[in-house]
């Protein structure tokens, strides 16, 4: 079994998850004792996180997000998952300019495009952060893959965010689920629901919805798990 690297705290409530489903699949794949063998860098997360809307922000999150990978990188994983659905935009970027690395980086989207391939779907309705649903990095790689993507009404893409912020911070108000339920009520005929932040699966569940959810989250895990268990060493990025 190969090591996992996580690069989590961005947001700190949502990095336990990872940690639950790695363990989880490893459980069920070789049963026992066996665990996940993981190395988590909880990276201070503020530094990326305040330049999202800041005026020239995005010219700096990549390097900042570059630095952090290389960090996590030398630490020796043979993969690394980012904790972060937005951050995978950054990825990108770094991608492109040929980010050096010894490990392969599990890409969040073609988890979830592959996810939604494998299930048969074509439709799919993708809710984030404002940013995920209205900048286009997500949607046009879906798009890539042959999905038809739609994303909530302005006003709600507003709520999304309201609740997200309040849940990235460690604050769940109880009515959260009852407000997710209420508003994925209105949108029908998707053949998929895709939690495009690694928050939402914290609240949304198939209790609050009638359309199948693709979490994200799942999905990363699903394939670092593939590559754990591969033969062979891990080297380069998959696109």
């Amino acid at each position: 079994m190969k090591i996992i690297g996580l690069l989590g705290g961005t947001s700190w409530p949502s990095t336990p998850l990872y940690y639950t489903y790695l363990n989880e699949m490893v459980a069920q794949k070789m049963g026992g004792h066996h665990s996940a063998r993981i190395i988590l860098y909880s990276i201070d997360y503020h530094p990326i996180k305040s330049r999202y809307t800041q005026e020239g922000g995005w010219d700096e999150i990549p390097d900042l997000l570059g630095e952090e990978l290389k960090t996590l990188d030398r630490m020796g994983p043979d993969c690394i998952l980012i904790c972060n659905n937005t951050l995978h935009k950054a990825y990108d970027l770094l991608a492109d300019k040929g980010l050096p690395l010894g490990a392969h980086v599990v890409h969040l989207v073609v988890a979830t495009a592959r996810e939604a391939q494998a299930r048969g779907y074509k439709r799919l309705l993708l809710m984030g952060t404002k940013f995920t649903m209205e900048d286009g990095f997500f949607v046009n790689r879906l798009k890539f893959f042959g999905m038809n993507v739609d994303v909530p009404s302005e006003e709600d893409r507003h709520n999304i965010q309201k609740m997200q912020t309040e849940i990235s911070a460690g604050r769940t108000d109880p009515s959260f689920k009852d407000r997710f339920k209420t508003m994925l009520s209105r949108y029908e005929g998707y053949d998929g629901l895709v939690l495009g932040c690694t928050e939402l699966p914290l609240v949304i569940t198939e209790a609050e919805t009638s359309i199948p959810i693709i979490n994200t989250i799942h999905a990363q895990c699903a394939e670092a798990i593939k590559h754990a268990f591969s033969s062979g060493p891990i080297r380069g990025v998959v696109q």
